[in-house]
């Protein structure tokens, strides 16, 4: 049985099988994943260098540096300085949901999602306004004030953040719309979770605008006004928006 990798165990052993397209970080990823299937990769393990994992793969460089940063930013590897790069001490770290590579391969589909919410959370909004009951402006006032109390929390918060959005939804009375959304929101949770509180839009400041837009949409919909509702919805999801390309442009992520 092929070695594995961990402590100080030789690199070389490592079974990668080489990768027959280039510039598919994708791939590269697969192969990776592969290998802690298979155990010859495990948590807390070091990886071999850039050079010699590229040539052991057989890819181009900057491939296999688009797929570490990927990975890195899922919180599968994590670069320590002057020691190399390694696996998460934990392998809960690996993603559940294979789109979350391909949002952050592929930063066009990400954003193809939010022109999807953008178009559909408006509509939903503007049915909230017009059909929420009682126990729906409840249950999101009491998602909001989970929000204003973990302001200072980046992962409690966003979650509060989608179970708001959810109650919206549920104010809306419409199941076709309800499990297109789910379906959306399932494709961004790992996404969310993983990346989006790693950028710099995680600081305070951020959170405590997103806190009063929220509480605009959830004004709105109180006071039975749909337009005002669906218009709020829309500036809330273009304003992440703008935050998000901004922090994908910063880090030069295509």
């Amino acid at each position: 049985m092929a070695d594995r990798l961990q402590g100080k165990a030789t690199e070389t052993s490592i079974p990668v099988k080489p990768i027959r397209k280039r510039s598919v970080p994708e791939a590269i990823i697969q192969e990776i994943r592969s290998l802690i299937d298979a155990g010859h990769l495990v948590p807390g393990s070091k990886l071999p260098g850039e050079r010699e994992l590229a040539q052991m793969m057989d890819v181009s460089r900057p491939s296999l540096r688009e797929a570490l940063k990927v990975l890195s930013l899922l919180g599968v590897i994590e670069n320590r300085p002057g020691s190399g790069t390694f696996l998460a001490s934990s392998s809960d770290q690996w993603p559940i949901e294979p789109f979350s590579i391909l949002f952050l391969l592929k930063k066009s589909i990400l954003f193809e999602i939010f022109d999807a919410r953008k178009i559909l959370e408006g509509g939903v909004a503007a049915l909230a306004a017009n059909h929420r009951t009682d126990e729906d402006l409840k249950a999101m006032e009491e998602t909001l004030e989970k929000m204003r109390l973990h302001l200072g929390n980046p992962e409690k918060y966003t979650k509060y953040e989608l179970e708001f959005h959810r109650a919206v939804i549920e104010a809306a009375g419409n199941r076709v719309i309800a499990d297109l959304m789910e379906k959306l929101y399932k494709l961004l949770k790992e996404t969310r979770a993983r990346i989006y509180q790693k950028y710099s839009f995680k600081i305070r400041a951020y959170r405590d605008q997103d806190y009063k837009n929220h509480m605009t949409i959830c004004s709105a919909i109180k006071a039975g006004d749909a337009q005002t509702a669906a218009k709020a919805m829309a500036d809330h999801l273009l304003d992440f928006e703008k935050r998000l390309r901004d922090e994908h442009n910063k880090r030069g992520i295509t």
